[in-house]
């Protein structure tokens, strides 16, 4: 797989901590706008699942695949954008206008059931403030929808990891002290914190889509922050591969969500801990979780 450039950009927050999500893409040159979390579901057209903006903090959340965007949408979305194999999907982080007209109230109870957690459901805040998470891991996934991705609610054996990203301990190009080996408690060699300080604020993130087989598929894309707390960002798209490739990948490569992770993984267990001097600055190598890379040009 050819090299991947990513540029994170998001909403920001509620407290202290910057939350967000993915708000759009470009497929093949043509734009889709992703679901709105601050407009009602119904009217809203594209291929993005609905989701929301606070993080899910647990690894076995039963809405981890999607981020709530199903089983708990009213309207599921029907459309599918059209793509080729070796095309790049364009995912954008860089948040829009907050809504005005018609106006929509800050939400005063979380949207989804069950929630557990201390934060108040966060605001819209608008482009002018950016992503601020940049240590952990980002991913993106695909899973075959055996038909129509609006009649599959994300469960089951079915995902498979496309690409992966996550700690360098001397460094990306232009870290600070490039080449000297550095804890994971070093800002600058996480690779989401390379693009976010090095990029321009387009917020985008380019993946090439692999060789499959033709089909209807989900995909994936998944950032975790391990800063402050153990939490998951996922947002999922609804896509409908084209063309003349053949390959699937085998059952090894395949996870669930929940499922994929444990909160005891390598690569989850130190969430929250990562300024611990006995843990993130004891820690000179990360693994990133949940199954390897499939790549057809090596399977």
């Amino acid at each position: 797989m050819k090299p991947i450039s990513l540029i994170v950009s998001a909403a920001a927050i509620s407290k202290v901590y910057g939350h967000g999500g993915l708000y759009n893409y470009t497929i093949d040159g043509v734009e889709y706008p992703g679901h709105y979390p601050w407009l009602p579901e119904e009217g809203q057209v594209s291929i993005q699942r609905r989701w929301w903006p606070d993080p899910i903090y647990r690894a076995d959340h039963p809405y981890l695949a999607c981020n709530r965007g199903n089983p708990l949408a009213t309207s599921i979305t029907k459309l599918h954008a059209t793509v080729r194999p070796g095309s790049e999907v364009i995912a954008s982080y860089y948040p829009p206008l907050c809504p005005t007209s018609p106006p929509v109230p800050f939400p005063k109870t979380p949207s989804v059931p069950n929630y557990d957690e201390e934060d108040p459901p966060m605001k819209c805040s608008g482009p002018e403030y950016t992503w601020v998470h940049s240590q952990g891991p980002m991913m993106v996934y695909m899973a075959d929808c055996q038909g129509p991705c609006d009649e599959w609610d994300g469960t089951g054996k079915r995902w498979f990891k496309i690409w992966e990203a996550g700690y360098n301990p001397k460094g990306w190009e232009g870290a600070y002290e490039y080449g000297t080996d550095k804890p994971i408690s070093t800002k600058d060699r996480w690779w989401q914190d390379y693009v976010i300080e090095r990029g321009d604020t387009t917020g985008a993130w380019n993946i090439t889509i692999p060789n499959l087989k033709p089909g209807n598929y989900l995909i994936r894309h998944e950032l975790i922050n391990l800063e402050a707390s153990l939490q998951f960002y996922p947002e999922c798209a609804q896509l409908e591969v084209i063309g003349d490739g053949d390959a699937i990948p085998s059952e090894d490569y395949l996870v669930e969500f929940p499922g994929a992770y444990s909160a005891d993984d390598p690569g989850l267990w130190m969430a929250g801990e990562l300024y611990n001097p006995k843990v993130g600055h004891s820690i000179f190598n990360y693994t990133i979780p949940g199954p390897k890379v499939w790549d057809p040009s090596k399977a």
